[in-house]
């Protein structure tokens, strides 16, 4: 299985809720699940995606995990699956999927570490 991971960090003025809604709204695919988490002092939100790409006759997912700490805020985005056949190519679908999480979290402020 092929798959796409991207760390991401920074601060913004809006929290992780707007963070999610921006991505919910942004990214093409079925929203399969959304759980909001709050341990302590920190935030988490954790967003589950799935989009079927003709390109290649498969479904892609995309996993993106948000954390709150104060101030600090960051992303793990996973893009994964996508991949058909005897080498499992996925042709781009999971960085496809990856790279317009990280476009709309971009628009927040936050960066790739």
């Amino acid at each position: 299985m092929s798959g796409t991971y991207v760390k991401m960090e920074g601060s913004s003025f809006n929290g992780i809720n707007e963070m999610a809604e921006a991505l919910k709204n942004g990214i093409n695919a079925e929203l399969i699940c959304e759980n909001h988490r709050h341990i302590d002092f920190v935030n988490l939100c954790i967003l589950s995606f799935e989009k079927f790409f003709f390109r290649n006759g498969s479904y892609a997912s995309l996993t993106v995990v948000l954390t709150e700490n104060g101030d600090e805020i960051t992303a793990d985005i996973v893009g994964s699956g996508g991949g058909e056949g005897f080498f499992n190519v996925s042709w781009g679908a999971n960085a496809e999927l990856a790279g317009d999480a990280g476009r709309i979290l971009r628009e927040f402020g936050l960066r790739t570490a």
